[in-house]
Order: C-alpha cells, then structure tokens, then sequence
C-alpha cells in the first residue's frame, strides 16, 4: 500500500498535503501552574520566600515593658538549574532535494530549502525543550522535588522541601473505586491540609484518566452537578467523552476548577511515559507562585547572559558540515512549594 501510494504521488507530481506531527509539547502545566518566568545573571537561581507563622499579639500589662517580638522571617532558597546542549548536524543532502511540503519537482533554491531546514530543526529543538519543561513541572507537582541526570555530571536530587504530607498514595481497600471510600470527601481533606501547611487555596484539580471515571461516580458530586443548559448557575460539569492533547476542562465543582490531563514523553531507554501516572490527582492554584527560571548561558557567542532559549549555528569547514545548537539553562520551582498537593489514588489502568 506504501509503495503503491508513492508510487502515485509521483506519476501525478502533485503534492496533496503535508501531514503534520501531532505529537507536539503541550504546556498545559507550565503555563496553568507555573506562568511566571525569570532569569538569573548567575549559574544559580535565588527565590525569596516570606516564612509566614501564624503568630497572635502578645497579651502584656499595660504596666510593664512591652515584649519584644521577633520580626517576620524570610528566606532565600537558591537552586543551580541544569544545562541543555541540544546539537544538531543536519543532512546537507537536504538542500538539493524537495523538502516536506515543497511541490513534487521542486520550487526553492538550495539556499531557501537549508534556510526553511534550520527553522524547521530549531523549532522542534524549541518544542523538545518545552517538553522538558513540562517534565519538571509534573515531577514537581507530584514529588516535590525534580531529579537531574545527564552526560558529564551525577544524579542530583533537588529537594524543594514539600511537607511529606501533601504526598499521599491510596493502598488496598482506601482506593477510590473501593467500597465506601468517597473521592468528594477525600478531596476536601487534602485541600484543608494544604491550606494548613501553606496558606494557599486550592483552585484547580487535576484528574489522570482513571481517577477522574471514578470521581464522577461520586454520589455527592452526581448531586451537586448543575448543567448550564439546564439554568443552575452551581456546579457545571460536563460528564460527556471528550479527550484533547494535553488538558481537557471539564468544569467547575465548588471553587474548583476540574481538568482531565493526557500527555507523555519518551525517556532515556526510549520507553514512551505518562507526564502523569494514571491514577494520580493534583491540586494546586495560583497560590503556587510557579516559576520558570533560566540561568547563565555558559558561551561567550552570547555574553555570558541569562537567557531562556540561546541559539547558534557554524559551519565547519571540510568536510563541510552546518552544525546548530540550541542551550538553555532551565528549572522549574514551586515558590510556594506547600501549595500543591499530589495524591496516589488507584491503581493505573494498563493499556
């Protein structure tokens, strides 16, 4: 079938169409949780977090020394981000031969395939980059802490210090889709806890695929539905089948916003991986306070500065070979970090 669908697309010498990749990054978690971006002049990024407690005036009698009461305390927690090489040498055969979506026969000159090449590699090195991203943002949200590993340096483990807390996983007959265990319920509790450890109010919840059949199984929330259609103007859930790449919104429950999020990447064995494990719940909000942060670009094309995406391409001589790097010092940080809270609630359906 192949062969015989080549074979037609150049007896015609008409090109139908160009199918594009489908499997792009998705930022659903970087731009819903983690929207702030900074850059630091350094090889480290510095966050200043305000330590609040929830002290009381001191009650003292009106004839004695007043007491001394310690100021408010913050701290600055400084992470070193890691460092992205993405180097690339492309086919120098692809000048001279149609590109993806030129006309069969060729309309563009070498010079214009070799342009619209590098813009087409520098673009997916943009998109692998946000995958990455969006890799430590999941791993942050659900661990509390990202691990970095790569060529020319350890393991490293950084820790943004989450509450143990705020990091549940369900065993047994406490499973939601058990007898008796109510998801409603469930969720009320782990907002309270995190309200208790960080201040922050949970806005948002995100539902993997199973978790989210069994919430709406939920004989409270089947209750509280309210559809727009039907005039309530409460609750609106939409329990009908949708699925998009990256986050479908689902509606609104109590203060919540509802998302059901499907995204994957392939790791270091070239094994294709949820970003999020199915069976896994996320609540979170603005109070977060996530950030992008990007530092020094370690090359002196670009000044030593700190930049998000940084660039380049050379040519080597013979034999004659275009090279494009693109670098990029990058880490993404939970401000906040007690203000998101990750919970293990079913056991993964395998597909």
């Amino acid at each position: 079938m192949v062969a015989a669908v080549n074979s037609f697309i150049f007896d015609t010498n008409t090109l139908i169409q160009v199918v594009p990749n489908l499997k792009r990054a998705q930022k659903f978690l970087l731009d819903r949780f983690f929207p702030n971006i900074v850059t630091s002049d350094s090889e480290y990024v510095s966050i200043d977090v305000d330590v609040g407690k929830r002290r009381m005036s001191p009650f003292v009698s009106p004839l004695v020394e007043g007491k001394l009461v310690e100021q408010r305390r913050y701290q600055t927690n400084i992470f070193k981000p890691a460092y992205i090489k993405d180097k690339r040498a492309p086919d120098l055969r692809k000048p001279v031969r149609r590109m993806i979506g030129e006309r069969i026969g060729g309309a563009l000159t070498g010079m214009e395939r070799e342009m619209a090449n590098l813009e087409f590699e520098m673009t997916d090195q943009i998109d692998i980059l946000d995958r990455r991203l969006e890799w430590m943002a999941a791993q942050a949200l659900l661990n509390g802490t990202v691990t970095i590993s790569g060529e020319g340096f350890p393991d490293t483990l950084v820790d943004f210090g989450r509450d143990p807390t705020l990091t549940v996983a369900l065993a047994g007959a406490a499973q939601w889709g058990q007898a008796g265990v109510v998801p409603s319920t469930l969720i009320e509790q782990w907002a309270h806890q995190m309200l208790k450890k960080s201040g922050g109010v949970a806005t948002n919840i995100v539902f993997t695929t199973t978790p989210w059949t069994f919430f709406l199984a939920d004989p409270v929330v089947k209750q509280a539905i309210w559809f727009p259609g039907n005039g309530g103007n409460g609750n609106t859930i939409n329990v009908g089948a949708q699925i998009q790449r990256g986050a479908q919104y689902k509606g609104k429950w109590g203060q919540y916003d509802l998302w059901v999020y499907n995204d994957w990447y392939v790791d270091d064995n070239n094994v294709e991986q949820p970003m999020l494990p199915d069976g896994t719940v996320i609540l979170s909000g603005e109070d977060l306070m996530g950030t992008r942060a990007f530092g020094q670009i370690l090359d002196p094309a670009f000044n030593y500065e700190a930049m998000p995406f940084a660039p380049k391409t050379w040519v080597e001589n013979d034999p004659a070979q275009r090279l494009i790097m693109m670098q990029s010092s990058p880490i993404v940080i939970p401000s906040r970090v007690n203000a998101a809270f990750s919970a293990t609630v079913c056991a993964a359906v395998v597909s």
